[in-house]
């Protein structure tokens, strides 16, 4: 398993850093937050870079930040699903860019992400209607774990 997600790995290191940033943008519209975390993407190293787009896009074995979302957004209720999309993809963007720095100076670990991932699918699943709430609290967590 480590193999193949070094042989990933890899081949997203040898992609122009131009092409890792339009295919983690891609999507929709760009919205001010998407140009920001374009931007935030810039000062990352080509070895971040493709680790933010494993967060992002995932690997054959775990559901990356873009297919969790999907599912989320498929349990909210139409009238609040722009306005979480838009959230998902700024939490999204600040998740991805601390848990791809190196192990030894990230403040956003594997069980983080295991725990805030399950925890927005369930909340999706029994109380969509909670969901601003649980993301504000995840935004929340990470901003204390940030500063």
């Amino acid at each position: 398993m480590k193999f193949f997600s070094v042989l990933i790995c890899l081949s997203w290191l040898c992609l122009p850093t131009g092409t890792v940033l339009a295919e983690v943008s891609q999507g929709g519209a760009v919205t001010a937050q998407q140009t920001k975390c374009e931007s935030d993407l810039s000062t990352l190293s080509p070895e971040e870079l493709s680790w933010y787009k494993t967060f992002q896009e995932g690997t054959f074995l775990i559901a990356g930040w873009k297919d969790i979302s999907k599912e989320i957004l498929k349990n909210t209720p139409e009238e609040l699903r722009e306005h979480q999309r838009q959230r998902l993809e700024e939490l999204g963007c600040k998740i991805g860019m601390e848990w791809s720095r190196e192990n030894a100076v990230r403040r956003v670990d594997n069980t983080m992400l295991k725990q805030w991932g399950n925890t927005l699918k369930k909340t999706a699943k029994t109380h969509p209607e909670h969901l601003p709430n649980v993301i504000a609290s995840i935004d929340k967590e990470l901003d204390s774990l940030l500063n």
